[in-house]
């Protein structure tokens, strides 16, 4: 949706997966887009959509407002990316910037206990559960054979 809010241009949203549908969904909540369904679209359905978008002015104003919030900014991006580098090179990495996890160890970086406590739980109750079924087919075969002998017995 930043593609079509930085260029200032209407669209139709047809959302496949994913994302799509709930972006879609804003765009159209925003004012500058329409969302079509993709299982019931139709010719006349695309067609008056693309006619929709192109006559009603809203979708236009609305998405040429937020180009003009867009753009409104004090520097270009390269400015932006130029001032960046420049202050990590004057404050020597500027620490205060970078991320916590750089100083931890692969084993808690990964989270590689969790994971092991996870699995560990997994496989106790698959063994539990395989026990438990193991027990209970048991005493119904026990049951059913002991059935079996008493009505023997009692013929």
């Amino acid at each position: 949706m930043f593609e079509t809010v930085y260029h200032g241009v209407p669209i139709i949203t047809m959302p496949v997966f994913c994302d799509h549908d709930s972006n879609a969904a804003k765009a159209e909540i925003d004012g500058y887009a329409l969302k079509l369904d993709l299982q019931t679209l139709t010719a006349d359905k695309l067609l008056w959509a693309i006619r929709k978008v192109i006559e009603d002015p809203k979708y236009r104003q609305e998405v040429k407002r937020r180009q003009r919030l867009l753009m409104d900014q004090s520097e270009t991006p390269l400015e932006r990316a130029v001032f960046w580098t420049e202050y990590v090179l004057r404050h020597k990495g500027a620490m205060a910037l970078q991320s916590p996890s750089r100083h931890l160890g692969v084993l808690q970086y990964y989270l590689v206990d969790v994971i092991a406590l996870l699995m560990l739980s997994a496989l106790m109750f698959y063994y539990v559960m395989k026990l438990l079924l193991r027990l209970v087919t048991q005493h119904a075969v026990n049951s059913y054979s002991s059935d079996a002998c008493e009505r023997k017995k009692v013929e």
